[in-house]
């Protein structure tokens, strides 16, 4: 009865709402006041503005309906021609054009990504483009039927799938993460009651007690079993929208969602951390998952596993484990620091060899680890900073079309060609997150306020209940500046 009722509210609503109207693009943007020109944030703010927003601030990025975005484009922002294939990043790929599939984690990273456009900037069209693609997300993607959430679409004959019992839990996490998002910057209580349905959905579906962490699926595939442990399955419940929502969703949600998030750290503490290595590795199904010289890991899942458990902790008052993730994360970025060429290698390798590549997503990553250390006294992020962000202005982003490259060469520092820019599991997330995340913690290093913007609607919420995204900090002052349009500006953000 429960979710028929949720079910018919969430139709009514859609119903409800007007027909959308895609806004102008290249208006007029909002001219900050308190930068100093080419100091860290002047430079996050404009890597946003000129080097990602122009590859998603186009018809192309938009889909039709719009906010029912593409998986894929090529490289010069493009749409895919599936009968010709003519962008050879595409072409040289055949498990992209051949499957022809939208996927679930592609829309959810798209409408991220506007939500961080316009939480950095104040141009509403930006909400109404991440508006448009939630409204295609809850009428496309959440099975009403039988739980969660479809992880894709077969474009050849609009088909939804697969089967609810063989989706994977990470694919699921991310699935939430532009919802989560959108509710995070408007605290829309429309989509509320889909964001709690969801969660306990997944919880009481793939969490399990005996193997002391989430389960990778419902049931066995043929090929895969279901009982199995993966890192992403549970991290990622963490970093795509508990650690967000848990201080700002309503009680009695919130206690349950932070006890959860402590037993998601320990979980990720007992099966997946090697204590001599200080890394996390993807998988603890038997013990040669854990062996440096039989399994290979990454810089990025470990640093991620840290950074969300400290935010945890920071949220549980446990500052015993607050010390604990800081102190393994330092150690990280030491590990991972490359002086010679002032950038990040992606990982270990088995045997213990160093992989010197990088990787677009790890390499944000350990940047917004390091900067969200530079705010509490560790003094060597912030020189790992000032090379690391030099060495991705370089050698990630396409000066050309916009956005950055997958993976960059350890040794010759040039792009590796071999996948387009955009594909399923590369969308604007972790580029405008790295952004988003460098212009708060930059901007607090300088010593300034960090304004952002908020689309609350129909009114603000406490001021409590206000936070610059997954830090905490003193709200210096809220100011609605256009229609559902609020700038708040935070000081002494930790």
């Amino acid at each position: 009865m429960r979710r028929a009722l949720t079910f018919l509210a969430w139709s009514a609503s859609l119903c409800a709402q007007p027909a959308f109207v895609p806004p102008a693009l290249n208006q007029a943007w909002p001219d900050f006041v308190g930068f100093t020109l080419n100091s860290p944030s002047h430079r996050w703010y404009r890597h946003m503005m000129e080097d990602l927003m122009p590859f998603w601030n186009n018809p192309e990025a938009l889909g039709s309906p719009v906010g029912n975005f593409p998986t894929l484009r090529c490289d010069d922002r493009s749409s895919v021609d599936f009968a010709t294939v003519t962008c050879p990043e595409v072409r040289q790929n055949a498990w992209l054009f051949n499957e022809r599939q939208r996927y679930l984690v592609a829309q959810s990273r798209q409408i991220y990504a506007y939500g961080v456009i316009f939480h950095m900037t104040g141009n509403a069209g930006f909400l109404d483009y991440m508006k448009a693609g939630v409204d295609q997300f809850r009428t496309r993607f959440i099975d009403r039927s039988n739980g969660g959430m479809f992880t894709r679409q077969d474009l050849r004959n609009g088909a939804y799938g697969p089967r609810y019992e063989v989706r994977n839990a990470q694919e699921l996490a991310y699935g939430m993460l532009g919802i989560g998002f959108y509710y995070y910057l408007t605290r829309d209580p429309e989509v509320l009651p889909d964001i709690l349905w969801l969660k306990s959905w997944l919880w009481s579906n793939y969490w399990n007690d005996q193997l002391g962490s989430f389960q990778w699926t419902i049931a066995n595939d043929g090929t895969t079993s279901a009982y199995q442990r993966q890192l992403t399955a549970t991290l990622d419940q963490m970093n795509a929208y508990m650690v967000l929502l848990a201080p700002i969703i309503p009680e009695p949600y919130a206690a349950e969602w932070k006890a959860d998030l402590m037993r998601l750290s320990r979980a990720m503490i007992r099966h997946f951390y090697n204590e001599s290595e200080n890394l996390m590795y993807l998988s603890a199904n038997s013990p040669a998952d854990l062996d440096p010289l039989r399994a290979d890991t990454d810089f990025g899942h470990t640093i991620k596993a840290l950074w969300m458990i400290r935010f945890s902790a920071l949220m549980a008052g446990d500052s015993e484990l607050v010390k604990w993730a800081e102190d393994r994360g330092a150690r990280v970025l030491e590990r991972a620091y490359q002086p010679a060429s002032g950038s990040w290698a992606s990982g270990v390798r088995r045997g213990r060899v160093l992989d010197l590549d990088k990787s677009w997503w790890i390499y944000c990553e350990l940047d917004q680890y390091a900067g969200t250390m530079s705010l509490n006294g560790l003094s060597a992020a912030n020189g790992y900073l000032a090379q690391t962000q030099d060495y991705w202005l370089r050698n990630f982003v396409d000066p050309q079309f916009g956005e950055v490259w997958s993976n960059v060469n350890g040794v010759t520092h040039q792009p590796i060609s071999g996948t387009p820019k955009q594909w399923p599991w590369k969308n604007g997330y972790h580029s405008l997150e790295h952004a988003l995340v460098g212009f708060i913690t930059s901007r607090t290093s300088e010593g300034g306020s960090v304004p952002l913007y908020f689309g609350f609607a129909p009114a603000a919420p406490r001021r409590d209940d206000v936070q610059p995204y997954f830090f905490r900090g003193s709200l210096q002052s809220a100011d609605q500046v256009g229609p559902n349009v609020w700038q708040v500006v935070f000081r002494d953000v930790k």
